[in-house]
C-alpha cells in the first residue's frame, strides 16, 4: 500500500558536474510539457552511493519493499547504465533513417554515452519555479492555489562560490551578472528532494523523481558541446580594436577608414 508523498532531502558532499544544465532559462522536452528548469548532474562516487540508497529508502517506504532498480523509474542511475541507455535508445531510433541519419544518431548516442559513462552516478533533476522568476516577472504566471503553494515550497535559488561567503543571485543585477557560469561543463554543488510517485498504467513503472534545491557554482570547467560561451569571451579579440574614432563624423571618413 502506498504512503503519502513524502520527500527526502540530499545535499551533494562533493562537487558534481554539469551536463546538461537549464537553471537560468526554463525550457521544455516536448512541445506539450510544461516548461522546467533542470540539470544532470555526473556524479562522484560517495554521493552515487548515497542517492542510490536514499531512493530505494524512498521507495521502500512507500511500498513496503524494493525489488531491484530495473523495476523503477529512477532519477538516479548509474553512469554505466545511463550509458546502456543512451545506446539501447538509438538503436531503436536509427530504424527506417537513412545511412547518413542513422550513422549521426548513433554518433550523437556513443558521445552522450561516453560522457555518461565516466560517472559512479547521473542524477537528473528539475523544477517549475526559480526564485528569479520573482524579479523577471514571470514568476509562476501559470499557477493558481495548491499549484503556487507546491511551486513555491519547491522553488530554487542559485549561488555562486566566492569569500567570505557565497555570492546568491537574488537580485536581476546579481543574476545578470553571474548567470553565464551556470553552463554544461561547470562544476556545481546542490540540494535535491526526492519524491516517490505511482504508475500511472498497470504496463509503467513507480518511480522516483528528484525536484531542484539550492544549486551553488563552485568552479569553471572545460564546456561541452551544446553550452554557448559568454558573449565576452566569444568576441573578446575583437578588445584591442576599440578607438574612439566615429564614422560618423563626415570630415573624418574616407574611403580607407576600414
Amino acid at each position: 500500500m502506498a504512503t503519502k508523498n513524502k520527500y527526502y532531502e540530499y545535499t551533494l558532499r562533493q562537487k558534481a558536474r554539469g551536463l546538461y544544465v537549464n537553471l537560468t532559462e526554463a525550457t521544455k522536452a516536448i512541445e506539450t510539457a510544461p516548461t522546467k528548469y533542470s540539470i544532470m548532474y555526473g556524479l562522484h562516487e560517495e554521493d552515487a552511493k548515497a542517492l542510490f540508497a536514499l531512493e530505494a529508502l524512498a521507495i521502500k517506504e512507500r511500498y513496503g519493499t524494493f525489488t531491484k532498480p530495473d523495476d523503477y523509474q529512477l532519477c538516479v542511475v548509474s553512469g554505466a547504465k545511463a550509458a546502456e541507455k543512451a545506446l539501447a535508445n538509438a538503436a531503436l531510433a536509427v530504424r527506417g533513417k537513412s545511412e547518413e541519419e542513422a550513422f549521426k544518431i548513433k554518433e550523437r548516442a556513443q558521445a552522450r554515452a561516453d560522457l555518461v559513462g565516466g560517472f559512479a552516478g547521473i542524477l537528473t533533476a528539475s523544477s517549475r519555479t526559480a526564485f528569479h522568476d520573482r524579479f523577471l516577472d514571470r514568476y509562476m504566471m501559470d499557477l493558481d492555489g495548491k499549484e503556487r503553494e507546491t511551486a513555491d515550497k519547491f522553488g530554487f535559488r542559485l549561488a555562486v562560490l566566492s569569500r567570505p561567503k557565497p555570492i546568491v543571485l537574488d537580485t536581476q543585477l546579481s543574476f545578470i551578472e553571474h548567470k553565464d557560469k551556470f553552463y554544461r561543463g561547470a562544476w556545481y554543488g546542490g540540494t535535491v528532494k526526492l519524491s516517490p510517485w505511482d504508475r500511472k498504467t498497470p504496463e509503467a513503472k513507480d518511480g522516483v523523481s528528484a525536484y531542484l534545491g539550492n544549486q551553488i557554482f563552485v568552479e569553471g570547467g572545460e564546456r561541452l558541446a551544446g553550452s554557448a560561451k559568454p558573449i565576452e569571451d566569444e568576441f573578446g579579440h575583437y578588445q584591442g580594436a576599440v578607438t574612439d574614432y566615429s564614422p560618423s563624423d563626415a570630415a573624418k571618413v574616407d574611403e580607407h577608414a576600414f
